[in-house]
């Protein structure tokens, strides 16, 4: 377990003592705990540049971000797009947080809930699905894994996307850490590999985790055929991983 998932362990414990209002202010402690790391994407600068081509290169119609936490990444996404913003959290606390640091956003909506339940009310919603897509994918945390749930109801329901994993196994470069809750729960290419993903094209980061800022989690890019994987082929910030299920 990283140190990031330690002090955010030993918050979430504290948080359950007391009433989700509290809690919610509770939250504001972890800015002091940081480690010396601020700003989005646990503070990895070749990532952020990452994602920013992407956008530089996609005119995204919308944006939805699953794991809101502090909204440090929700901010910063803001920035990027004016597009319609939903970012959804289970956590009442990390939720009433962010509600108060959110206040003002223009364009931004927020969803407390399961993450595979949320997506499900926003595919059916055509106003969420008529564009290509942004997904951050940072909802799992210990016994909750919903990747494999998320990524198989955005398939269903839109046709234009690019999603962005956190915590993701990179293939290749062992210096950048990800989560592995144990048999099953690892988040590396394997837990991708199942029917419903087959025919995504993955990518990797092109930068070495050796010139990686702050925690230096491992990520990894799912993308629609067509046009989404056409558009990230020519990016310099990414490297091609190939097609789920191809055997790769």
């Amino acid at each position: 377990m990283t140190q990031r998932s330690r002090a955010s362990l030993a918050i979430e414990r504290l948080g359950r003592l007391v009433p989700p209002w509290l809690g919610g202010h509770l939250h504001r402690l972890p800015e002091r705990l940081t480690f010396g790391l601020v700003g989005p994407f646990n503070g990895q600068q070749c990532r952020s540049a990452a994602v920013s081509a992407i956008f530089e290169r996609i005119a995204f119609a919308a944006i939805i971000e699953t794991g809101t936490f502090r909204a440090v990444t929700t901010r910063y996404l803001r920035t990027l797009s004016i597009a319609p913003l939903a970012t959804i959290e289970i956590n009442p606390r990390y939720h009433r947080y962010s509600r108060q640091r959110l206040a003002g956003q223009p364009n931004l909506f927020m969803f407390l809930g399961d993450s595979p339940a949320v997506l499900e009310l926003l595919a059916a919603d055509a106003s969420w699905t008529t564009g290509p897509t942004f997904f951050y994918l940072d909802a799992h945390w210990l016994d909750n894994l919903p990747l494999v749930d998320e990524l198989r109801i955005i398939r269903g329901g839109w046709r234009d996307f690019v999603a962005v994993i956190d915590d993701f196994k990179v293939d290749g470069d062992g210096g950048y850490r990800y989560d592995d809750y144990g048999p099953g729960k690892s988040l590396e290419r394997g837990l991708l590999e199942v029917p419903e993903l087959a025919g995504l094209h993955l990518f990797w980061p092109a930068a070495r985790s050796s010139a990686e800022t702050g925690m230096r989690q491992g990520w990894a890019v799912v993308a629609s055929p067509g046009a989404m994987t056409d558009a990230l082929y020519s990016l310099a910030d990414l490297r091609d991983a190939g097609l789920l299920g191809s055997g790769q």
